[in-house]
């Protein structure tokens, strides 16, 4: 049976703005499962190079959808969205489905819909079913139901969620992980990788390579840990679950040997958690002389590096390295954000990685609820005193789920009043400029001061221990060694400012 996946382009400001795509995995590995199952899966990523070059976006995806409809008459359509951010569009998504294909069933997925299943199916009648946490088994299993018209005894489906004949909403919560290393090979095969290239000269490549495209690859499932900001367990759980090296590394050598990538981004939340593992698949790499780079990007576990580790990264093809510190204050990334890490431990990491000429960006968060003038000053100090190549500093965002939006809802600190009973329609957007809660004890005004404070750390020591490597476009290195603002712009955002820009994109 045929199943449309369609993965949908942000029609917002941001998205508008921005030229970075990179293929959905979550479409990809449901692609994968219901080919293995003898269903025909029908891809269509709207979040593509060509969409952003039509006049209007997001009119064109609403008839590139209508036009595959059509076309392909598919009994079943999956909506696939990570995060809250893009339900508005996903919804918009589906009253059109409906009213072009009335009959046709849908399921939507991810995070949101994981939070909010009762509310979106009770509200939303253009939505079906809804996949709650990972959905390779589920989609597999209603695919069937749909294929042989059987809507009885749904509630035997895991992680599952539907209206029955009377409409009333019935939530499946008996789910179980998926065994990560039995599913198939994300579908590559079904995919123009040229959809998601753009030349990016400023990335930092060692080894010569000319990098269009960043793939996402992932090797292990799950995170065990507790950070009170962190929503992706509502999807992968806590426990951690490893696809085994050599079937893991049989999807690096395909894409890279008979698809030409040469640029993965690992995806892992926890890459090096389980330094076996990760020592396993950097072997096999090398092993089997598979000529890559590769960039950490949900950032490398602290606690778990040793220098066995980074230096099979290294030789792996690891150029550029994401660590999660959290936090300069030792209260606020230990009790108040559960990150449990000593300043310490972050130093060293820092050191052994550098030693490696491997670039480091750090992230840190910035204005939790108990946040006030002298916490940020650790932060600030913290990122003076490891001068690592990327400071990133981004303000928080309470998303459902997380013990400090439940904080956040407690003790009333959002800036604009969120409606609670409506916030699967209304969510709270993951990127925007402006400041969501107001801590209890700093004003918003100083936030805006220490944001301002943090963007001239950003980029100031990349290339700090290693000369030799140039600064970023729009950037000079001084005497001293710290990069500053100057230089030449490339001509498409030479009317940005460049010390807000510059560098967002490097990496």
């Amino acid at each position: 049976m045929k199943v449309l996946l369609i993965h949908p382009f942000r029609n917002d400001i941001g998205a508008l703005e921005s030229d970075e795509f990179m293929p959905s995995l979550a479409v990809l590995c449901l692609a994968a499962s219901l080919r293995e199952s003898g269903h025909q899966p029908i891809i269509l990523d709207l979040a593509v190079k060509s969409t952003l070059e039509q006049e209007d976006p997001g009119q064109y995806c609403l008839d590139k959808i209508v036009d595959v409809l059509k076309k392909e008459k598919p009994p079943l359509v999956a909506i696939s969205f990570l995060f809250s951010g893009t339900f508005p569009v996903a919804l918009q998504y589906a009253k059109l489905i409906k009213k072009t294909l009335p009959d046709c069933k849908i399921i939507t997925g991810g995070i949101h819909a994981t939070s909010f299943p009762k509310e979106i199916l009770s509200n939303c009648h253009e939505f079906d079913f809804i996949g709650i946490s990972e959905g390779e088994t589920t989609i597999v299993e209603i695919a069937n139901r749909v294929e042989n018209k059987n809507y009885n005894n749904l509630e035997e489906i895991r992680g599952f969620a539907f209206r029955d004949e009377k409409g009333e909403v019935h939530v499946n919560t008996n789910r179980l992980l998926e065994n990560f290393e039995g599913l198939p090979m994300p579908a590559w095969d079904m995919i123009d990788l040229t959809e998601y290239e753009k030349p990016r000269p400023e990335f930092f490549s060692p080894k010569g390579f000319e990098v269009k495209n960043i793939i996402p690859i992932i090797s292990t499932r799950g995170c065990p840990y507790k950070c009170t900001f962190c929503d992706l367990h509502l999807i992968q759980g806590r426990k951690m679950r490893r696809r085994g090296p050599l079937k893991f590394v049989d999807e690096l050598e395909y894409l890279h040997k008979e698809r030409g990538m040469n640029y993965f981004a690992f995806q892992d939340d926890n890459l090096v958690r389980d330094r076996r593992h990760i020592i396993a698949v950097c072997e096999e790499i090398v092993k089997r002389k598979i000529n890559i780079q590769f960039e950490t990007a949900s950032g490398l576990h602290i606690n778990s590096l040793t220098e066995e580790v980074i230096e099979h990264m290294v030789e792996a093809g690891m150029v550029y390295a994401a660590i999660s510190v959290e936090h300069g204050n030792t209260h606020m990334r230990n009790e108040v954000m559960q990150k449990l890490t000593d300043e310490e431990t972050i130093y060293r990491a820092v050191e052994m990685i550098r030693k490696y000429k491997v670039l480091i960006r750090g992230n840190w968060i910035m204005g939790y609820p108990e946040e006030t003038n002298e916490t940020l000053q650790d932060t600030y100090d913290m990122i003076e005193g490891l001068k690592i190549d990327r400071a990133a500093v981004l303000k928080l965002i309470p998303y459902p789920g997380t013990p400090v939006f439940e904080q956040c809802v407690k003790e009333d600190l959002f800036v604009n009043k969120v409606d609670i009973d409506n916030i699967w329609l209304r969510p709270v957007q993951p990127h925007q400029n402006e400041f969501v809660i107001k801590p209890y004890r700093m004003s918003l005004d100083e936030l805006e001061e220490w944001r301002g404070k943090f963007s001239l750390l950003r980029n100031k020591y990349f290339g700090y221990f290693h000369r030799d490597l140039s600064p970023p476009r729009g950037f000079v290195r001084n005497e001293e060694g710290i990069v500053m603002p100057g230089g030449a712009l490339r001509p498409e955002n030479s009317n940005k400012d460049v010390s807000k820009f510059a560098f967002d994109n490097v990496f």
